[in-house]
Formats: C-alpha cells, sequence, structure tokens
C-alpha cells in the first residue's frame, strides 16, 4: 500500500470519526430538549424514591438523560481518539499541512480535543458526584440533602451546557476543514503522482 493510498484510509476514518463524534453530541442535546419538558408536563411521582420530595420530574428526567450524556462522552473519547490518530498518520504518510486550510485544519481539531479533555476531565467528574450523590440520596429520602446536591450540579449546568454547544461547533469545523482540505480535494504539488504499487 503507498503512501497515498495510506493517506486516503485514514482520511476516511478521519472523516467518519468527526461524522459520529459530531452526530453523538447533537443526538445528546436533542434527547435533553425531548425528555425534560416530556417528563415535566407527566408530572410523576417516582416509584424508586417514595420519600423524596423534590421534583420528580426533574429527577426522573436527569436519570434518561444523564446516562445518554455518559454515552454520548465516551462516544466522543473514543472518536476524537480515532480521529487525532488518523490525522498523525496521515501526516507521517505524507499529508503535508501546507496550506493556510490544512493548518486551520490541524488547530480546529488541537483545539476541540483541548475543549473535550477540559468537559470530560475537569467538568464532568465534580458534576457527576454531585449528581450520584442527588440520586442516591433522594432514593434514601433524605430531600434537603439531595437538593443540596442537585443545586450545586445546576449551578454548573449552563457551563456544561455552553461546552457541549462548543463542541458541537468545534468539531463541525474540523469535520467542514476535514472535508475541504482532504487528499483528494487538495493536493501538494509536490507529492509523488499516486501509483498502484
Amino acid at each position: 500500500m503507498n503512501k497515498h493510498t495510506v493517506q486516503r484510509v485514514f482520511e476516511v476514518v478521519h472523516i467518519v470519526a468527526l461524522s459520529v463524534w459530531v452526530g453523538a453530541v447533537g443526538v445528546s442535546g436533542i434527547v435533553a430538549a425531548v425528555v425534560f419538558p416530556t417528563m415535566g408536563e407527566m408530572l410523576p411521582t417516582l416509584g424508586a424514591y417514595p420519600e423524596y420530595t423534590g421534583d420528580h420530574a426533574l429527577l426522573g428526567a436527569g436519570r434518561i438523560a444523564g446516562q445518554v450524556f455518559l454515552i454520548v462522552d465516551s462516544i466522543q473519547f473514543i472518536c476524537a481518539t480515532i480521529a487525532l490518530g488518523a490525522l498523525i498518520t496521515m501526516i507521517v504518510a505524507g499529508y503535508s499541512i501546507n496550506t493556510l486550510g490544512r493548518v486551520a485544519r490541524c488547530v480546529a481539531l488541537l483545539f476541540t480535543m483541548g475543549l473535550l479533555s477540559w468537559h470530560l476531565f475537569i467538568l464532568m467528574p465534580g458534576m457527576q458526584m454531585d449528581l450520584s450523590s442527588y440520586w442516591d440520596l433522594a432514593a434514601a429520602g433524605e430531600s434537603a440533602a439531595a437538593d443540596v446536591h442537585k443545586d450545586a450540579f445546576m449551578a454548573l449546568h449552563e457551563t456544561a451546557a455552553n461546552s457541549l454547544k462548543g463542541l458541537t461547533l468545534g468539531v463541525l469545523l474540523a469535520l467542514i476543514l476535514a472535508i475541504w482540505t482532504g487528499t483528494g480535494h487538495t493536493k501538494n504539488p509536490a507529492d509523488p503522482i499516486p501509483t498502484d504499487a
């Protein structure tokens, strides 16, 4: 397999990883936009939390959305790793960072991965701890203590939402630049003409 073929194969891997990544983040937003209003309209009383006196609709929607976001964060980590690995492989195989578009492509991916690292390893662990404590204390009927953790989580909710919006825009930009500056569209004049060998 010649270097040009390696570049093209890993370019496809890179673009697929970015596509799945942006799709997963987008779906998480849709789930939240549907689950919370729907649960609020139903005014449920959850059997698993019989002694909790707080908002059962918020609690129930949070349990559903929390699982979705956990899955999405796992997908984000996997896709980011694959996307970066594929781009590095392309560069090693001769993909030149010799145009402004290609530089922007790399910068967009690195910036988005930096934001993802902050989201996954700095922001979310504390929020996840508050969320788990909220659920556990609510199940034990300790409503006041549960609401303390709920309020701590909600205090960072807008920050987390903005983080996801930033990730969506960052990955989308990286995807657009990847398609625009791909090996099949903007070639390095110095690259050898590919052969079947």
